[in-house]
């Protein structure tokens, strides 16, 4: 196992033993709330979300303010550009697709982001399935369940 893979898991079972204690900030917003496209430059402008995609997978992504992106994963790290167009996170890469995203609060620490419904053309609206899910990785996580590890 590499040293990453081990920080990864000492971070998680971390934040799931401060969940099972009560440990983690109580949920100050309800699960599902879209957020405002006037509010996501700044909850993420200098931040760096640590997350989880659907599959299990963690990837840690810092969103600087002159719009930049550092990006990394279990499979390596990457540069691009976010942004906020039509009311969606948008977060483009130099050597990876892109995408942009609704985001949706889970209480006051946790973002769900989905895709666009695919067959919704232009003003789709989210797609019923979570693409991913991240936190500010300065605070205590508050998304509901701790994420389970997949080696």
């Amino acid at each position: 196992m590499s040293r990453l893979q081990r920080d990864w898991i000492r971070r998680f079972a971390l934040l799931a033993a401060a969940g099972a204690f009560g440990l983690a900030a109580p949920l100050s917003a309800t699960a599902g709330q879209r957020v405002p496209a006037a509010e996501i430059e700044g909850l993420f402008s200098g931040v760096t979300l640590d997350g989880i995609y659907n599959n299990g997978a963690f990837f840690s992504e810092s969103y600087n303010i002159d719009g930049t992106i550092r990006y990394h994963d279990m499979d390596g790290s990457d540069s691009g550009q976010w942004s906020v167009r039509d009311g969606k996170f948008c977060t483009f890469y130099d050597s990876q697709e892109g995408a942009c995203f609704f985001v949706e609060r889970d209480g006051g620490n946790c973002f769900t982001f989905f895709a666009p419904e695919e067959s919704g053309g232009p003003n789709a609206g989210p797609a019923k399935d979570w693409t991913s899910r991240g936190w500010d990785r300065r605070k205590p996580s508050t998304c509901k369940t701790a994420p389970e590890i997949h080696l």
